[in-house]
C-alpha cells in the first residue's frame, strides 16, 4: 500500500488529473511496475502500484480505457530488508480474464495471471464471473511466434563463386 500526502500532491494538469509526485510504500509487499500507452508507439507513461490489492483492478481498468501495456516488472520489496535484497522480476506475460471454478459450490471466478520471466505464474481474482472465458493476453500484446516462424534456414547447395 502507498501513502500520498495532499501537501505532496501537484495542481491538476490537463484533463483534471492530480499527480503526486511522492508516495511512501506503507506495508512492504510487492508492487508492480506497468509501462503503458494509448499506441504502440505513443508516450508510454510509468504506473507504481500494490501488486495484491491494486494490480487486478488496474489493468482491468486500463484495458477498458484501451491502453496498451507495454513493459511490466515486480518488485520484491519488504519493509524490514536492506534495498540490496529486494528483487525486481520482470513480467514476460499477463493473461487477463480468464475464468476457473474454484470448487463446485462457488462461481466461477476471474482471474488476472501474471507470469516471470522465470516461469513463476501469480494469479489475483478480479471478481466472480458469469460464464467460463479463455481469458486475453494483454502483454505482451503481439501474437506469440512459433520458434520456426520468419527463420529461413540456408540453401543447402550454395553456389559459390570463384
Amino acid at each position: 500500500m502507498f501513502l500520498t500526502l495532499d501537501q505532496n500532491r501537484l495542481p491538476a494538469g490537463p484533463g483534471g488529473i492530480a499527480l503526486w509526485p511522492l508516495a511512501e510504500m506503507c506495508d512492504g509487499g510487492d508492487v508492480l511496475i506497468l509501462q503503458f500507452a494509448e499506441t504502440r508507439r505513443g508516450l508510454a507513461r510509468v504506473l507504481m502500484l500494490d501488486f495484491s490489492s491494486a494490480a487486478a483492478r488496474t489493468l482491468v481498468q486500463l484495458e477498458s480505457d484501451g491502453q496498451i501495456v507495454r513493459g511490466a516488472a515486480v518488485l520484491r520489496a519488504r519493509l524490514h530488508q536492506d534495498s540490496a535484497q529486494w528483487k525486481l522480476e520482470k513480467v514476460s506475460e499477463i493473461h487477463l480474464g480468464a475464468t476457473e471454478a474454484l470448487d463446485g459450490e462457488h462461481p466461477l471466478v476471474s482471474f488476472a495471471r501474471f507470469t516471470t520471466a522465470a516461469g513463476e505464474q501469480i494469479s489475483l481474482p478480479v471478481g466472480v464471473a458469469d460464464k467460463y472465458s479463455r481469458g486475453r493476453r494483454i502483454y505482451p500484446s503481439n501474437p506469440a511466434r512459433s520458434p520456426g516462424i520468419g527463420r529461413r534456414k540456408p540453401a543447402a547447395n550454395a553456389a559459390t563463386t570463384s
